[in-house]
């Protein structure tokens, strides 16, 4: 709104006050002229009329004084000013939605707008001579059929539909009628996220069911072997119990480990705040695992840095990150073998991931968790690269690693039992602390798991 019309909704128009003034002064002229005539013709003297004339005219001057008092402006009622056309651009209500968005015109089903969302989605980046025809950048059939069936029901044509646009996505499209043009709004909404985590609940409860159920069938048929036909033979049930025990024992660690990935998993938003030194959580876990390793005859080699400077971390996350590494390593490992622990602090992320997991020339490799802190990424990062001399994983194995109950005990040398979920937990430990894990494999060589973490900023 213009200061022009703001000063005027602040004062008395100056037309309210010119009427005013004029129906004064007419009023005050006419009982002058009408008092004067009575007294010229003798019906009222002088006096009288002078007296009358000036009652009046006080009377009058009271009633303007007070009507003006009354029409004291208030302030202003906030308005907005619109055009001759009142609507809101389609194109500004596209750019203000988060999500893919375009319209489509009945002319050929073109698409004539689209936000920036949707020119990702569609591809549609280089400036085109005429609008796209929707057939020709949309390969959703389901999504140009509901188009069609809404422009054929005019004004009511409105829809919603899902769609799988290749093998792992899965969007919505909200198609609505466009009232004043008689075109259609499409909003596309990602369900990918959404439908993978109601697999991967699904697939963990499934699994979780599975790995659960073996061992309690093992122990029930144990049981009813010992109840019936062994219950004479005393000599096998040292061997049954030792077989019942083995299986507890499985339970017990996958019970804890399913307690401990849900425990992290509910507070992975929530970052670390303790300063800690990664290099004494690395030397302490090392001698916690020294006597595993003499019992396999398995050597420990921590190559301890000079200096590593302070992480912002939860301590017993990083010991269980250090644990479950290590204890990995000496698993696949035989008699004789070395398995070397190296730290160190690198100047930025991708050094860090460099030093951690990608070491040999010719090594298969893979990056199972990408640092997700952005703003820390080019500060310095502290690593650590545990390396084994065992067999090694096949290359079709890596990027399943880090996926909850997986095992690839053929690919690393026969059957060995576990759990499942010691990578995933060193996974889900990383990306709470916004860091990373890596691996990298020679068959017949070895296998080294890498992890690093920003240090912590100056105080």
């Amino acid at each position: 709104m213009s200061d022009g019309s703001e000063t005027e909704s602040l004062h008395p128009p100056r037309q309210s006050m010119t009427r005013r003034t004029r129906d004064f002064a007419v009023l005050v002229l006419t009982t002058g002229t009408v008092m004067l005539a009575l007294a010229f013709t003798g019906s009222l003297g002088l006096i009288e009329a002078l007296t009358a004339m000036f009652v009046i005219g006080s009377i009058a001057a009271a009633y303007y004084v007070g009507s003006a008092a009354m029409q004291v402006p208030t302030a202003p009622v906030p308005s907005v000013e619109m055009s001759g056309n009142d609507q809101v651009p389609i194109a500004d209500l596209l750019s203000a939605l988060p999500l893919p968005a375009f319209e489509v015109c009945q002319d050929q089903q073109r698409i004539i707008a689209y936000n920036q969302p949707a020119a990702a989605f569609l591809r549609l980046g280089q400036r085109r001579s005429a609008p796209p025809r929707a057939s020709v950048i949309i390969r959703a059939p389901a999504l140009l059929t509901a188009i069609e069936t809404c422009f054929n029901a005019g004004a009511q044509g409105a829809a919603e539909i899902e769609m799988e646009i290749g093998p792992e996505e899965q969007w919505r499209a909200h198609i609505r009628p466009i009232r004043s043009s008689g075109n259609l709004l499409v909003v596309l909404e990602d369900l990918t996220p959404v439908k993978r985590a109601a697999r991967a609940r699904a697939d963990f409860l499934a699994n979780a069911s599975h790995e659960l159920r073996t061992p309690l069938t093992a122990i029930s048929g144990f049981i009813e072997t010992m109840r019936g036909p062994a219950r004479e033979d005393k000599d096998s049930w040292d061997r049954f119990l030792g077989i019942m025990a083995g299986e507890t024992e499985r339970m017990s660690r996958l019970i804890a480990d399913l307690l401990s990935l849900s425990r992290i998993e509910s507070a992975e938003h929530v970052q670390p705040t303790s300063r800690e030194y990664f290099s004494d959580i690395v030397l302490n876990s090392v001698d916690a695992l020294q006597p595993l390793a003499g019992e396999k005859g398995v050597e420990l080699v921590f190559d301890e840095p000079a200096f590593l400077p302070p992480v912002t971390a939860n301590r017993d996350e990083l010991i269980q990150v250090v644990e479950n590494l290590v204890s990995n390593a000496i698993k696949y490992s035989r008699g004789g073998h070395t398995i070397t622990i190296r730290c160190g602090v690198a100047p930025d992320g991708f050094a860090a991931r460099t030093e951690a997991a990608q070491v040999w020339p010719e090594s298969e490799r893979m990056t199972l968790l990408q640092t997700s802190n952005r703003s820390a990424i080019h500060d310095p990062t502290v690593w650590m690269r545990v390396e084994d001399q065992g067999p090694g994983i096949e290359r079709e194995h890596l990027p399943r690693l880090g996926e909850r109950f997986y095992r690839a005990d053929q690919s690393r040398g026969g059957k060995i039992t576990g759990t499942g979920l010691g990578l995933a937990i060193v996974k889900h430990i990383m990306a709470h602390h916004r860091g990373g894990f890596a691996v990298e494999t020679v068959m017949g060589q070895g296998s080294a798991f890498g992890v690093w973490l920003p240090a912590a900023r100056e105080i």
